[in-house]
C-alpha cells in the first residue's frame, strides 16, 4: 500500500508539470484536476485524512478562483469547510497543519502576487512537515520543488520566472461591486484622468446590462479587461456624430439586448496591464472579445455595428486586430473606430 501511494503521487505530480505546458486553459483546469484526484488518492492510501480532504477541497476551490470574480468571498467560505475537516479527520495534532497551510496559500492568492509567492513557501514548508509524518516522501520532493522554485522568484525578480502564457479571459459573469473597484483601479493606472468614470457611475451603468464584462485574469488577479455597452439607437449616433468622445451615459442610455431589432454596441474600455502585453495575451483578448459578439448573434441577438474610441496605443492595436475601421480623428491621441456586423442595415 505504501509503495502504491508513491505511485499515486508520482503520476500526480508528471500531471502537475505537464498541464502548465498544456496552451488552451480547460486542458490545464482538467490536467490538474487529474493531479488533485490522484494526490487525495495518495493521502488516503497513507490514511492521511486531512491532507485528503483538504486537497479535495482546493480542487473545488481552485476551480472558483478561475471561474468567477469572488476571490474574497470564496476564501471566506473555505474557513467553516476547513472546521468541519477538522473534526471529520485523524485526531491528531496534524490536523492543524495542511490546514493552516491552505490558508495561508489562500490569503496569499487573493492578495497581491509578493504574498502569493511568500505564502506559497510558508505553505509548502507546512505541508513537507505534515508528509514528511506520514512519510509521504515523492509528495515531499513535490513540496521541497515549489519552494525552491518561489526563492527564486523572490531572489532573482518577478518578471523573470512568472510566466505571462497563464493569462486567461472569463465572460458571462456577474460582477461585483468589489470586483467595480478593482476595475476603477485599473482606469486610473492606465487612462488619463478624462476618460475616467467614478465607481458609482460604473456601478449604475453595470446594473442595467449585468454580465457586459470580459474579465482578464493570472490565476486569481484581475489584469484586465473589457466592458459592453448596448447603446440606444439615438445615442449611439450621437456618438458617430461627435467631434469630441462621447462617454457621459446615464443609466436610461443603456438597454437590454434586444432579438426583435439590431443591437448598436459601444467597446467601452479595452484594459490589460503593461507587462502582460504580448502577442498570447492579446491573441486571448481578441478571440474572447469576438467569442463574446458570436454568443450574443448565436441566441438571436443581431448587431448591427460596434464603436469605440481608442485612447492609447493598446485599444488600437486591439480594435484593429478586431477589423474595426477608423471613422473619424478626435483629437491627436484619439480615434473613433467602427465596424459594421451586418451590412444590410
Amino acid at each position: 500500500m505504501f509503495l502504491i501511494a508513491q505511485a499515486f503521487g508520482v503520476v500526480a505530480w508528471i500531471f502537475f508539470i505537464v498541464s502548465y505546458y498544456s496552451k488552451r486553459l480547460n486542458k490545464v483546469i482538467l490536467m490538474q484536476m487529474v493531479s488533485d484526484i490522484l494526490y487525495c488518492i495518495n493521502y488516503a492510501l497513507l490514511g492521511a485524512w486531512t491532507g485528503f480532504f483538504v486537497s479535495l477541497f482546493e480542487m473545488f476551490k481552485e476551480l472558483g478562483y478561475y471561474k468567477t470574480d469572488k476571490d474574497k468571498y470564496i476564501f471566506i467560505f473555505t474557513i467553516p469547510i476547513y472546521v468541519l475537516i477538522a473534526f471529520i479527520s485523524e485526531n491528531s495534532i496534524l490536523v492543524i497543519i495542511p490546514i493552516i497551510a491552505s490558508l495561508i496559500d489562500g490569503f496569499g492568492i487573493i492578495n497581491s502576487k509578493k504574498a502569493a509567492v511568500v505564502g506559497g513557501i510558508v505553505s509548502n514548508l507546512l505541508w513537507i512537515v505534515y508528509d514528511l509524518c506520514y512519510l509521504d516522501y515523492v509528495v515531499v520532493l513535490t513540496d521541497i520543488a515549489v519552494v525552491v522554485s518561489n526563492f527564486s522568484i523572490v531572489f532573482y525578480g518577478y518578471t523573470k520566472f512568472l510566466k505571462r502564457d497563464n493569462v486567461y479571459t472569463v465572460s458571462g459573469i456577474y460582477i461585483t461591486n468589489d470586483t467595480i473597484s478593482k476595475l476603477n483601479e485599473l482606469d486610473k493606472e492606465y487612462y488619463d484622468s478624462e476618460y475616467i468614470w467614478t465607481v458609482q457611475n460604473m456601478r449604475e451603468l453595470y446594473k442595467s446590462e449585468k454580465n457586459s464584462y470580459i474579465l482578464v485574469k493570472d490565476g486569481s488577479k484581475i489584469i484586465g479587461y473589457v466592458n459592453f455597452l448596448n447603446l440606444k439607437k439615438d445615442i449611439y449616433d450621437n456618438m458617430m456624430e461627435s467631434d469630441k468622445i462621447y462617454d457621459t451615459f446615464i443609466p436610461q442610455d443603456i438597454i437590454p439586448y434586444n432579438k426583435n431589432q439590431y443591437n448598436y454596441v459601444s467597446i467601452n474600455s479595452i484594459v490589460l496591464k503593461n507587462e502582460y502585453q504580448n502577442k498570447d495575451s492579446i491573441n486571448k483578448m481578441v478571440n474572447a472579445i469576438n467569442k463574446y459578439l458570436k454568443a450574443k448573434e448565436s441566441k438571436g441577438y443581431k448587431i448591427a455595428e460596434l464603436n469605440s474610441f481608442a485612447v492609447n496605443s493598446f485599444e488600437t492595436i486591439i480594435l484593429e486586430k478586431l477589423e474595426f475601421k477608423k471613422a473619424k480623428k478626435i483629437n491627436n491621441e484619439c480615434y473613433l473606430y467602427a465596424l459594421k456586423f451586418h451590412n444590410d442595415v
